[in-house]
This record gives structure tokens, sequence and C-alpha cells, in this order.
């Protein structure tokens, strides 16, 4: 790292790539210095536009002593060979999610990124956005008191031609699954963030709306950490779209719909339970609307901070011990549904491997690296 820069280089460049180009333009103290995709009339045409290196070979790219970071803006079925080849060239590595198709890989790139100093992060910039951040802050006051209970819903629509524009987001060896982990593992990364992580679950999957091997409908319940018990769905057929939270703790029930409102409890529920008299009876409560503070949000507040994580040596926003949490989820749920029964997390490594080979016909792309303790 040169004079507090940090140079970055961008792996595909024709999709979600051209974003992380364009917010690294807007950050000070980051700087784009070159860029790869197999794609030799696109490299080059986005190469030219901002006056830096294309390669065809990432591997090569990869050699440069003054690269200080990658972004990986591939397919799914190559995160973690990309990033485990960057972080063997001392590389700090920027995954979009989900960071692995499996989270044996994930464990991987985590294990990797210890071994060789570096760090590695994941663009779940969903965290960024101030509603979110405030939903998480009111949790951490202990404005809801111990959690019971929790709903999500991550339900939204995509079209067959977006699936036909891209054949690899709906085959099982090259994306990992469909509404899950291309979508709903957003708001799965929120759920953890929020209440903690799932230790028992039973999920169904379905395909029901697309010409697509993977599955555009999925629900799951769920047993947490600290005994909250929780379900959630999720969907690439639902119109209009819907995201939402209820998380319902002892003292308040915090709900995010469009805006979030926090119904405050006079009575925390469990003491109201235990000591009211009367047969239907129900604690007073008001409603609180939430006001989110301003921030910058997206995916340049989670490149910035990602550049000033490796210029203050210090975690990024979400790193990948933690975002293979999400991943993990949605690993479960593919893995119960096809079990037919729950569950326990950490998940089976070994055999939710098994399960996507079986799926993907033996084609799944697989990474030369071994595995690591």
């Amino acid at each position: 790292m040169r004079m507090g820069t940090v140079n970055f280089g961008v792996i595909g460049v024709k999709g979600i790539g051209r974003t992380h180009i364009d917010c690294i333009d807007l950050i000070e103290g980051a700087e784009l210095v070159a860029v790869a995709d197999i794609d030799e009339s696109v490299g080059k045409t986005v190469a030219s536009q901002r006056h830096v290196d294309w390669y065809a070979d990432y591997e090569r790219m990869l050699e440069r002593d003054d690269l200080d970071a990658v972004c990986i803006c591939t397919p799914h079925f190559l995160h973690a060979e990309m990033a485990l080849r960057a972080m063997d060239h001392g590389k700090n590595v920027l995954v979009e999610k989900p960071m692995a198709i499996t989270v044996g890989e994930a464990d991987r790139m985590v294990t990797r990124a210890r071994r060789r100093g570096v760090k590695l992060g994941v663009v779940y910039q969903y965290r960024t956005e101030p509603v979110y951040s405030e939903m998480k802050a009111i949790i951490e006051r202990g404005d809801l008191g111990p959690i019971h209970r929790v709903l999500m819903e991550a339900c939204e629509l995509r079209t067959q031609a977006y699936y036909d524009s891209a054949p690899w987001r709906g085959s099982w060896g090259l994306s990992g699954g469909g509404a899950l982990i291309n979508q709903a593992i957003h708001c799965f990364d929120l759920l953890q963030w929020f209440v903690g992580r799932p230790v028992r679950l039973q999920g169904w999957i379905g395909t029901k709306l697309h010409r697509t091997e993977v599955e555009d409908v999925a629900s799951a319940v769920m047993l947490f950490e600290n005994g909250a018990q929780g379900a959630a769905q999720a969907s690439v057929i639902d119109a209009p779209p819907t995201i939402r939270f209820e998380i319902c703790g002892d003292k308040a029930k915090l709900i995010k719909e469009n805006g979030p409102r926090l119904g405050l409890l006079e009575t925390p529920i469990r003491e109201f339970i235990e000591r009211s008299n009367e047969v239907w009876g129900q604690p007073r409560y008001k409603w609180a609307e939430v006001t989110p503070k301003g921030r910058e949000t997206g995916h340049v507040a989670v490149i910035r901070d990602f550049a000033e994580a490796i210029s203050e040596d210090r975690d990024p926003l979400v790193p990948g011990t933690e975002a293979r949490a999400s991943l993990e989820i949605v690993n479960a749920v593919i893995l119960s549904h096809f079990k037919g029964e729950p569950v326990t997390l950490p998940v089976d490594r070994e055999e939710y491997a098994r399960l996507m080979m079986k799926l993907s016909g033996g084609k799944k792309l697989r990474s030369n690296h071994p595995a690591e303790p």
C-alpha cells in the first residue's frame, strides 16, 4: 500500500463489477489500477475508459506488486476459487455475496485469510442502510428485552428473462441455489445480525413458476441459539415485493415493513403473563416511529469501509467469519429439504458438498485448493 492509497483490481466487469468500479472512483484513498475479465471486448473497453490495465487472466493481474485488494464480482461458483488464489498472492479480498456456494468453501476462505494475514470482506450492503442500522441499535440497547419470536419475509420477483439472460443463475452447480442464495441471503444476514444464529431448522424449497433447476420459493422454521423461535420465507415469485421483519421481545415488538415501528409495552410480557388477573388481559402499549439517521449507504459505503479497514488494520464491515453465517443458513434450508427432516447447525460440510455434487450432476467447478483444518 502506497502513501495511504489502497489500489484495487476488479475481477468481472460486466455486471456488479461496474458498480464496484464506479464506487472506487468516488472514494478518497482508493484507486482502481486494473480490471480482469475473460470477455476481451468488455474488459478492454472498461480498461480504456478508466485508463487502467486489462487482464484476460485474473491470475496475471494478481502478480502485480502494486495491487493491494481485489473485488470479486463473478458468478457464484468462482468466488471461493478466485478468493483463495488472490489471498495466496497476499491480496486483500472483497467478494460479492454469497462468499461461496458451500459453507465448507467459506471455511477455507476464512482460514486462508487468517494464515495469509489479509482482509476478507463480503458485500452485504443492506447493513449500511439507516433503517437496519437503527434496528440493530434498538436491539443492542436492550429496548426489546429478551427476544422470543421472529419472522422474516424476503419475497420479490424475478422474471424468466432474468434467468435466461445469465443461465448460471439457474444452475445448482454454478449458482448454488436460487431465491435463497441470490436474493434472500441479504435478509438472512440481517436476521442473524439482529437475533443471533440458528442452531436447528426445518426447510422446504420449491420451483413453482420458473423454468430453472433452482428454487424460486423457500420456507424455514428455526430455533435460535438464544432460545427464540423463528420462521422465514423467501421467493422470487411475489409482486408487489415484501421485505419484512418482525422481532418480538419481552419489552417491545419491532416491525419493519416500509418504515420500522416499535411497539413499546408498559409491562414486560413475562411479568404481565405471570401477574395479570385479567382472563383476556393485554398489556398496554404505544407505537413509536423509528427515525433512522442519514448515512452513506450501499456499495460505496462497503467499499469505502473495506479500504479503511486495510489502512487501519481492522476488520471490515462484514468479515468472512460473519458472512459465512448467512450462507450456512441457506445451506441448511436446502439440506433439510432434500433430507426431509430438520438439520442441526453447524451444517455437516461433507454432507452438503455431496448434495451439491449430486444436484449439479457432478459438473460443479471445484477448487484445486485442498481442505484446511
